[in-house]
């Protein structure tokens, strides 16, 4: 059995707090803009808003995944993207296990990682979120 699921009785829902990305920003003159899109269910993805700054970005903000499939692992994005967000950047992914319990906020800080030029996986920063699985 996963650990979101839907039965009969009871919808289950996610909601992510996505805290703020840490190694990321560069402190300097230029401004980059991020955003993160989170999913359960590929066909189903969420995205933040986008925040601007030279330094590490501090999103703030709860997603709402509503879990109409079973699933298991929730995924993460961090993108730089430009100001119209036409066109992005992919900095680094991250996933982690859904939460056992219900109406219970979990606080998880995980790596993000992306491959280096010679394909090996690298941590190139770190992503803080709150979870809370639903019932209602």
């Amino acid at each position: 059995m996963s650990c979101v699921e839907k039965n009969q009785d009871n919808k289950m829902d996610l909601f992510v707090m996505v805290v703020g990305a840490s190694g990321i920003g560069d402190g300097g003159d230029k401004k980059y803009n991020y955003k993160v899109v989170a999913w359960t269910n590929e066909d189903d993805p969420r995205q933040t808003k986008i925040v601007t700054t030279n330094a590490d970005p501090e999103f703030r903000e709860v997603l709402h995944l509503p879990q109409n499939k079973a699933a298991s692992f929730l995924n993460l994005e961090l993108f730089s993207v430009n100001a119209a967000d036409t066109d992005a950047f992919f900095c680094g992914r991250a996933n982690t296990a859904l939460p056992m319990k219900t109406n219970a906020n979990v606080y998880r800080k995980f790596k993000l990682e992306n491959l280096d030029t010679s394909g090996n996986i690298v941590t190139v920063g770190y992503l803080e979120v709150y979870l809370g699985l639903k019932t209602g």
